[in-house]
């Protein structure tokens, strides 16, 4: 899609085009745009243990990991108001942003491959960067993903665990991580480190008040059907718990497939992360967003990324034309299934080829490791980009 440059080269253009990314999402979000996009991040606002500084799941109930909740308080204690918060906040995109692009840049250059930038600004990361705890949830699995394959253990293990405190659906990498940390003592090594990082997070606020942290648990379950694609099965609500059971059941069937699968790291990851939400009962459109710099690894360029993509932005830009946007035959939901059918096709064409890869059936291309996926060492040729026009 773009000419691919030297490596400093690339460097710059992939970073100044995810800070740009993250500024613009920031701009369209903010108080001072008109009409502003709906983002998580003010609806927190309205809170009263925000507005009076609070400290979450010590003072307050918060409904997102340890990291998420740190990250408002500190923004409305140094915003101090409305207008500082965003400030604050938008820093923090911006920051994410840049950071996110530099590792991702490092993984695709431990891969022996160049990165496209143009992943850094497609419409998902845009209005998605500054909206929830995604961005920041992103960095961090791709943290761990860049130090597993630098060798560099420990910091996987930490950068995994903190992925785990923002957002819990990182934890899901763990398995695909320890399947490729070959020696028994190092991958033992490994396990202590994450629950030590994730304990770390979790254990002080439990002890202090256990309630608001089990209450987290309780929250999700006790939460509705939310685009998710099988709500179109499921269309009364009166049948959303055994809607539940389903998309559990999926989910558990497509992990158990990708975790038995032969297939290199990379590709392994993303497969996780999309079998986690095409299961899901809340697959929210900015969770979206922890996949799009593993697509960039994979370049995973054609008419599906962007049909993923656009449909994935429509469900929050039709989220309010209607009265009850979680129901079936609503826009919003519409966009939801053609989203997870698009994903869904994607995740098939990658495993189809990355499997014919390995059997050597083909030549290999992007994001597949000819060799073993922790090796320092880069394939021979540039691999070619996995054209997903089907």
């Amino acid at each position: 899609m773009a000419r691919q440059l030297p490596d400093r080269g690339s460097l710059a253009v992939c970073v100044s085009s995810a800070v740009a990314g993250a500024l613009l999402s920031v701009f369209i979000h903010s108080p001072w745009s008109s009409p502003a996009i709906y983002s998580d991040f003010g609806a927190f606002w309205s809170r009263e243990w925000v507005q009076a500084a609070g400290v979450p799941y010590v003072q307050a109930f918060f409904e997102y990991p340890p990291i998420s909740g740190f990250e408002i308080y500190v923004a409305r204690v140094l915003g101090a108001s409305y207008e500082g918060y965003f400030l604050v906040l938008g820093v923090f995109t911006v920051l994410t942003g840049g950071a996110l692009a530099w590792s991702t840049w490092r993984t695709a250059r431990a891969l022996g491959k160049k990165l496209n930038a143009f992943f850094f600004v497609i419409p998902g990361m845009v209005v998605y960067s500054f909206y929830n705890f995604d961005l920041l949830h992103a960095l961090f699995i791709m943290l761990s993903l860049q130090f597993l394959l630098e060798k560099r253990m420990t910091l996987s293990a930490f950068s995994l665990g903190l992925a785990t405190a923002t957002k819990l659906v990182g934890g899901f990498l763990l398995p695909v991580y320890l399947m490729e940390t070959k020696a028994p003592r190092q991958r033992w090594e490994y396990l202590v480190v994450f629950l030590e990082t994730v304990g770390a997070a979790y254990l002080p606020l439990a002890i202090i008040n256990f309630g608001n942290i089990s209450g987290l648990f309780t929250y999700f379950r006790g939460w509705g059907l939310e685009d998710a694609w099988y709500v179109w099965i499921f269309q009364d609500p009166a049948s959303w718990p055994y809607a539940k059971l389903f998309g559990l059941a999926l989910m558990g069937f497509l992990l158990f497939a990708v975790y038995t699968s032969k297939l290199p790291l990379v590709q392994k990851a993303f497969l996780t992360l999309s079998a986690y939400l095409l299961g899901t009962y809340v697959y929210s459109p900015q969770f979206s967003v922890m996949l799009i710099p593993l697509a960039a690894l994979l370049s995973l360029e054609g008419p599906l990324l962007f049909v993923w993509d656009v449909s994935n932005v429509l469900i929050i830009l039709t989220w309010f034309t209607v009265p009850d946007p979680t129901l079936a035959w609503t826009a919003p939901q519409a966009m939801a299934l053609i989203r997870s059918a698009a994903l869904g096709a994607m995740c098939l064409v990658l495993a189809r080829r990355a499997s014919m890869e390995l059997r050597g059936r083909m030549p290999s291309r992007a994001g597949g490791l000819p060799h073993s996926a922790t090796s320092s060492r880069p394939p021979a040729a540039e691999p070619a980009k996995t054209n997903l026009e089907v």
